[in-house]
């Protein structure tokens, strides 16, 4: 098969992957069926932005985003949980160029987040995580407003919750220099294992090191 056919017909899912062994990711993600489209450091911007290149390469303990095109999506879990040492997620929504964190600059990724989440699960409830307070705190506000307009029958809680939208921050430099924002948003629960350390009940293993 032709790259422009995967190219056009392929669904495409991107991969957080903290731990980058470019090597070993080009082998292993075709033997899932994946084809790795582009490699890409989160934190580094690449100096030349008409640049063709698809795979950047960086320091392999920086966090990388993988596009990846596949005919089976059920695949793309099952490569995340078998190949734990690349510590990866399933990206659910990002955005990479914020200039700063406010609530103005993100709210349009805030809004088709928290708004695509909600739609896609109805009637379930739902924890909003992040060591950013600020993002935590906006996300939740804007997912509390959504439910109630679209009448969704959503709920929102810390303690007992079926999924959880994991909200990370990174810093991107350019020459050396602090650039823009990157923000990855991850969903998962017990049906919807897209993390690398989800537990068999569903939650996040203890022993995890981000």
């Amino acid at each position: 098969m032709k790259q422009i056919e995967i190219e056009k017909n392929w669904d495409v899912a991107k991969l957080l992957v903290l731990e980058m062994d470019y090597k070993m990711f080009l082998f292993t993600a075709p033997q899932y069926g994946l084809y790795v489209q582009s490699i890409t450091p989160v934190t580094k911007c690449h100096e030349d932005q008409s640049s063709k290149t698809q795979i950047q390469f960086g320091d392999a303990k920086l966090p990388h985003i993988a596009t990846v095109r596949t005919l089976h999506k059920s695949r793309i879990s099952d490569f995340i949980q078998e190949y734990k040492e690349f510590k990866m997620y399933r990206i659910f929504k990002h955005g990479m160029y914020y200039k700063d964190l406010s609530k103005e600059s993100v709210i349009g990724l805030i809004c088709d987040a928290t708004k695509n989440m909600l739609h896609l699960l109805p009637g379930r409830t739902f924890r909003i995580d992040s060591k950013n307070k600020m993002l935590r705190e906006s996300f939740y506000q804007k997912a509390v407003q959504i439910n109630k307009d679209d009448e969704l029958g959503c709920s929102l809680d810390y303690d007992e919750y079926d999924y959880t939208l994991e909200i990370r921050p990174y810093k991107r430099f350019k020459d050396g220099e602090f650039y823009r924002w990157a923000v990855i948003t991850i969903l998962y629960g017990e049906d919807m294992p897209n993390t690398w350390n989800i537990g068999y009940d569903g939650v996040r293993c203890e022993n995890e090191n981000i």
